[in-house]
């Protein structure tokens, strides 16, 4: 297939694409940046600015099917500023890409695959969240999520597929949620936040880029996460373990993180625990499907596979 991806450059985007071009996929992107030698010399890159509402009119030209990634990263203090360019990053890019379908009535594209995240839903100690519940949190991720979402749904109306992945704690070595927990934790100085018993629904990134891969031919609504989530404490001394250093530091104290991070430290606290039942019932088969193995894979993080 003509796969179309925006956000390449990302975490996931920089995974995914090997993936893809080894299963016989021809891949192009969607770049804000001029500079396209991010990119190998066969990926076709397309200008696209969805601030500005650009984007090139060739780029859905003989696309059979699109993967949207883009999106600031959330992991930073929110500001009013940064709420802004959270949000606006992943309701204006979806938004741009949706109306250009809608233009463009000579398309071929018939997939529409859009990152999401497990943000949406309530924290909760108890609660297993699948795709289907309603239940929505009242915090700034699952706003964004919310918002993003329904720009994607309307995707509906002009191809015959369109899939979400809420995506999970990623964890892998050039970034996501492993390098600051496996950092300190590596010289002995790992804790965990508050009382450390909130659910981490965390997936390996060779995983993810797996399903998003897997949701080609089985579009649906997935929660990209790993079938055996931990709580915040199993997950720091799991990361001990794997570099054979004592775990002795206490949790740090919910008001220490509030104080440092503001609202943001409330994901830090935030306990979630989302099914992925949807995919594995539909054949999709985990790698990763323990913390163990996924850190015997990643770490030390200086590793050369």
């Amino acid at each position: 297939m003509r796969i179309l991806i925006s956000g390449a450059s990302g975490l996931v985007g920089k995974a995914l694409i090997p993936v893809l071009e080894q299963a016989g996929h021809q891949i192009s992107v969607l770049s804000t940046r001029s500079n396209t030698t991010a990119f190998a010399s066969h990926i076709t890159v397309f200008h696209w600015n969805p601030e500005r509402g650009i984007m090139d009119n060739d780029a859905l030209s003989n696309v059979d099917a699109i993967i949207s990634l883009a999106g600031a990263k959330i992991a930073q203090r929110w500001t009013s500023k940064t709420k802004k360019s959270i949000l606006d990053s992943r309701v204006l890019g979806t938004r741009l890409i949706v109306n250009a379908l809608k233009t463009n009535k000579n398309h071929y594209v018939k997939h529409f695959i859009s990152a999401s995240a497990i943000g949406i839903y309530p924290s909760s100690f108890t609660k297993i969240y699948t795709e289907t519940d309603t239940y929505i949190s009242n915090s700034f991720p699952a706003e964004v999520v919310r918002s993003w979402e329904a720009e994607v749904d309307k995707a509906n109306v002009v191809v015959a597929h369109v899939s979400k992945i809420r995506v999970g704690l990623v964890l892998a070595r050039e970034g996501g949620a492993l390098l600051p927990l496996a950092i300190p934790t590596s010289f002995g100085l790992g804790a965990w936040f508050g009382n450390g018993a909130q659910w981490q629904s965390w997936i390996h990134i060779q995983d993810l880029v797996r399903l998003f891969a897997f949701s080609i031919e089985h579009p649906d609504v997935y929660n990209g996460v790993s079938p055996n989530p931990v709580s915040q404490k199993a997950l720091v001394k799991a990361i001990a373990k794997s570099y054979g250093v004592t775990q002795w530091l206490p949790g740090i104290p919910e008001f220490v993180i509030k104080t440092a991070m503001g609202e943001m430290g409330e994901v830090l606290i935030d306990s979630i625990n989302a099914s992925c039942a949807n995919a594995e019932n539909q054949g999709f088969e985990f790698e990763y499907p323990l913390i163990e193995d996924a850190l015997h894979d990643l770490l030390p993080l200086r590793r050369k596979k």
